[in-house]
């Protein structure tokens, strides 16, 4: 068995670096080096054994291979075993029993730099494959990834099983969040912190990490909350889902749109998507699909909001807007959200976004909706809680009900809202919307009876579904299927 301690220092960051080598000097370990970690160690005179004299060779390749050897992993990764260390032996390895090691700093230089070659070079592969085999062999090699926890490792360096483990899940987490950050700059999603007020209530510490350059602000003195992101990611989402050359608008309030329209000019889209529920609509956020006209703006203005946000802004709506002091208004690039995550009590839950494009399949009746509006009003349904119900007009959302436990509440509570907001439009042509399947015809009996002239799209799936189609048929209730089912919780 071995007598004598070996360290390697690989750092970039030289922060106490002293500190921690003139202790491991006196307490007899023999420490190797690679290139600027030698020539700092040098500079402090350290006594020490450069890497490239060890392992024979040289590096190369502008310095990205240093560590990259079997005479190093092997020492890393040899635990105690009789084998191993015949085997270190037979090849002239030494064990290695402590690893300090830190990455090249690739999140500062994506904040600072916007040069590929330069952002790439960033990338380390030696360190991070340092810190992988010492966790493998944690047991036998400690590594240390953070200069804070030099002073710690000197008062108290670790002996049991439980304090070598602290040091390898502090680098597994190191490493987790540096391939997360590589990966996200590959993908064009590089993040940074957006420092909140607070969350949802007064009482509770926030921080929002958003992806680089997904929005700019052009106006409003406040920054955003925790709450306007949040409808914001409902409004957006809205106006941006539809694939259509068509003007959208989204109002959403509490994360819940509560109107929303699609047409062919942007102002009577306002006004449409403003005449579903006007009462909900004030101090809500209002997502646009195309640039903002100077018409849309005079036409915003006249109410209050909380945050306004489009991809663009003619110059002249830009400056009506301006001249609300508390209104944000953001120019928001288009995006397609690939992954939804949540936090609960065991854990997070990590799921697809719901970007499936529906399909309509009649059951009864002619469908007088067209792809692009169905779509629409499904990507309307999604963002609302289940379950959920909408009502729309040839091209508006006009009533809805969500968060309910029972379908039928909700239901009874968008025809209420219906009957009592929009008189005027009880002879028109309805869509209703259901983000899951009836799954008794007490429902359907309701919309019958309501005499109204509706349409309905729901998915199916109950094991009611013949009851369900034949009462459909008997009624002649224009029904028609939706391919997917669209909870949201």
């Amino acid at each position: 068995m071995k007598k004598y301690k070996n360290a390697l220092i690989s750092v970039f960051d030289k922060n106490k670096l002293d500190q921690i080598a003139h202790y491991l000097i006196k307490k007899k370990y023999t420490i190797y080096s690679t290139g600027g970690s030698s020539q700092y160690l040098k500079k402090i005179h350290v006594p020490h054994i450069e890497i490239t004299k060890y392992t024979k060779q040289k590096e190369i390749l502008g310095g990205r291979v240093k560590t990259l050897h079997p005479k190093i992993f092997g020492g890393i990764l040899a635990t105690n075993s009789k084998n191993h260390q015949s085997e270190l032996n037979k090849e002239k390895i030494i064990n290695f029993d402590l690893i300090i090691v830190n990455l090249y700093p690739f999140e500062e230089t994506i904040k600072n730099s916007t040069k590929k070659d330069e952002i790439i070079e960033m990338i380390d592969i030696g360190g991070h494959s340092l810190i992988r085999a010492a966790v493998k062999n944690y047991l036998k090699t400690t590594v240390i990834i953070d200069p804070l926890d030099y002073s710690n490792f000197i008062k108290n360096s670790p002996k049991t099983d439980s304090a070598k483990k602290k040091y390898a899940i502090k680098a597994m987490e190191q490493i987790t969040k540096y391939d997360i950050a590589i990966t996200n700059w590959f993908q064009g999603n590089e993040n940074e912190i957006y420092p909140l007020r607070y969350g949802e209530n007064p009482q509770q510490k926030a921080n929002a990490l958003i992806r680089k350059n997904i929005f700019k602000q052009l106006c409003g003195e406040k920054k955003l909350s925790y709450n306007n992101l949040l409808d914001l990611d409902a409004a957006v989402s809205i106006s941006y889902s539809t694939n259509s050359k068509k003007h959208i608008c989204t109002i959403v309030k509490h994360n819940t749109p509560c109107g929303a329209s699609i047409g062919n000019s942007q102002a009577k889209s306002y006004e449409n998507a403003l005449d579903g529920d006007p009462i909900s609509a004030f101090g809500g956020i209002v997502a646009f699909n195309k640039r903002v006209s100077t018409l849309t703006a005079k036409k915003l203005i006249g109410n209050y909001y909380e945050v306004i946000a489009a991809p663009d802004y003619d110059i002249e709506a830009l400056n009506i807007l301006k001249k609300k002091k508390n209104l944000r208004v953001l120019k928001v690039k288009k995006f397609k959200t690939r992954i939804e995550q949540r936090s609960i009590f065991a854990g997070t839950l990590i799921q697809d976004a719901n970007n499936k494009k529906s399909k309509v399949k009649k059951i009864f009746g002619v469908n007088k909706l067209n792809i692009e509006k169905f779509e629409f009003f499904i990507n309307v349904l999604k963002n609302i809680k289940s379950n959920a119900i909408a009502l729309f007009d040839q091209s508006s959302l006009i009533s809805q009900s969500g968060g309910q436990t029972s379908r039928v509440d909700s239901l009874e509570n968008c025809l209420y809202k219906f009957k009592i907001r929009q008189k005027k439009k009880k002879k028109t042509r309805l869509f209703l919307f259901s983000d899951a399947f009836f799954p008794f015809i007490d429902s359907l009996k309701l919309i019958k009876n309501e005499k109204l002239n509706i349409d309905v799209y729901a998915p199916v799936g109950s094991k009611n579904d013949p009851h369900i189609i034949n009462f459909v048929k008997e009624n002649k209730i224009n029904f028609f299927e939706i391919s997917d089912r669209h909870f949201k919780h």
